[in-house]
């Protein structure tokens, strides 16, 4: 505990937007690095307890919701994970199903307090709902409006390396990299399954409602998220790691491979043009065309995502400094859309209109 008195013993987050994105049902992938940070800060620094409000949808029952939690990746080293539920007191998860309230009813942050044996003016609710934090407010907890998503709020000074190994440099860029890879490769899953569902198709009327809803869907993210918002993002760093040092030819067959990928891209937004323009004597080589475009995509960048996270990473994280650190993670948060939530949500709704369509992922061993 700090030697300085402070006003509160509990601090109480919000889940969605505030900690993470919940990116399909009962799934929450945390903010990393800025979560790790902001939950070892309020509990090692400050020294208060940690809890969780959140209200689940009727649809996601209160054991999901503490398996979410259960899960849920704070951060990664040296082979050890570290969970959510880890860091959370557990007196302090609280779930609208089990209190039988849903924020902002007032009454809900005094059953949180009460299940914390806490004053409710000793405690403090953090949210990015403004109408949660003036109600938490009213309850009588002191309320903090948290940006969403976060920011540049999480980097006033260097960032120490974490955990450093052959294939990990311990920067924090290369795990929120990493994080935005694990989205990747649940859009290289949909495109995998959109290939099987495009299999002895010919005709546009053919093709399954499910696996034609996900083409769309599919274009779309390649379209506005990950040339945005990634490849951008790491195109950006290895300039700065090549004035530190680093030979140039380490990073060419990355820019090698983004631009294959762009190339692919092109390919398959014009091939789905062509299929909805649905000329009869061309769309069954437009479906082809769209369909080899994107088998030949998905092969490339699942490879190309472990390269990365194994070689190029921890190459790009020995080269920068700990202050180089924190000016790049500010480059990959504010490079292309300032939130990719929407376009998790997006490969959400892809994943399941492929479902309905009954097609799986077979590189992957089952669906993505």
């Amino acid at each position: 505990m700090p030697a300085t008195t402070v006003d509160c013993d509990a601090v109480f987050f919000d889940l969605r937007d505030t900690l993470g994105d919940v990116d399909r049902p009962g799934h929450l992938a945390l903010y990393r690095p800025s979560t790790e940070k902001l939950l070892d800060a309020m509990r090692e620094l400050v020294g208060l307890r940690v809890g969780v409000i959140t209200n689940l949808p009727a649809d996601v029952s209160s054991e999901q919701g503490h398996r979410m939690i259960a899960e849920a990746v704070v951060s990664e080293s040296n082979g050890s994970t570290v969970h959510l539920a880890d860091i959370l007191d557990p007196q302090g998860i609280v779930i609208n199903h089990e209190a039988r309230l849903d924020k902002p009813d007032p009454a809900i942050y005094h059953y949180a307090a009460d299940q914390m044996h806490v004053p409710i003016e000793r405690c403090l609710f953090v949210g990015e709902n403004l109408i949660e934090v003036l109600a938490a407010q009213a309850a009588g907890m002191h309320g903090l409006l948290k940006p969403s998503p976060p920011g540049k709020e999480f980097q006033p000074a260097v960032i120490t390396r974490q955990g450093e190994s052959v294939e990990d440099s311990g920067r924090a860029f290369e795990e929120a990299l990493e994080q935005e890879h694990l989205l990747g490769e649940r859009i290289f899953g949909c495109g995998s399954r959109i290939v099987r569902g495009l299999e002895a198709v010919e005709r546009a009327e053919d093709i399954p409602p499910g696996v034609y809803t996900a083409m769309g869907m599919f274009v779309y993210v390649l379209t506005n998220f990950a040339d945005q918002a990634h490849l951008q993002a790491e195109e950006a760093i290895v300039p700065l790691a090549v004035a530190r040092g680093m030979p140039p030819d380490a990073a060419r067959w990355m820019f090698d491979q983004h631009d294959q990928a762009r190339a692919y891209w092109e390919a398959i937004r014009v091939a789905w043009r062509r299929i909805q323009n649905g000329d009869p004597r061309d769309v069954a080589f437009a479906i082809s065309d769209f369909r080899r475009c994107t088998e030949s995509f998905v092969r490339l960048f699942r490879a190309h995502a472990v390269r990365e996270n194994d070689e190029l990473y921890p190459e790009l994280g020995r080269r920068l400094t700990d202050a180089d650190d924190a000016t790049v993670l500010s480059i990959v948060h504010h490079t292309g859309p300032p939130d990719i939530g929407p376009y998790a949500a997006i490969v959400g709704a892809m994943e399941e209109a492929l479902d309905t369509a009954g097609i799986e992922d077979a590189a992957a061993g089952g669906k993505a």
